[in-house]
């Protein structure tokens, strides 16, 4: 499997900047949250995640999302309160992280917001 993804992490900002490019598929979307749950800063110390998908395209289907919101109450624990800022472009990854913003909102306290620029991302987190 290509890697087409990079991880960083800002502890000035407390948060884990994550950045996919070109296809992305389900299994690539689990195996990132692999390693965020690897990741003491996300898992113990409450940073914040930044997702960018503006460089990227979801190769997933709308019926994907229940299991993966039933990957989200596995890790309700660690998820609940936390935000994930989502930045994307594309008309069909809007949508469907739309969707997944609202059903992790209200399904698990995962407050996920779409946006469609890093700045407007990155000062919705810092607040």
């Amino acid at each position: 499997m290509d890697k087409n993804y990079t991880i960083n992490i800002d502890h000035k900002l407390r948060i884990i900047k994550y950045t996919h490019s070109g296809s992305i598929k389900a299994e690539d979307i689990g195996g990132v949250w692999e390693q965020f749950l690897t990741m003491k800063e996300f898992t113990q110390l409450k940073y914040n995640l930044f997702s960018d998908y503006s460089n990227g395209t979801f190769q997933i289907p709308h019926s994907f999302l229940p299991e993966l919101m039933e990957f989200m109450h596995s890790i309700k624990e660690i998820v609940r309160g936390k935000k994930q800022a989502l930045i994307v472009n594309d008309p069909h990854n809007v949508a469907t992280s739309m969707i997944f913003e609202s059903k992790a909102n209200k399904e698990v306290g995962f407050i996920v917001k779409v946006f469609t620029t890093q700045t407007s991302a990155l000062r919705w987190l810092s607040v």
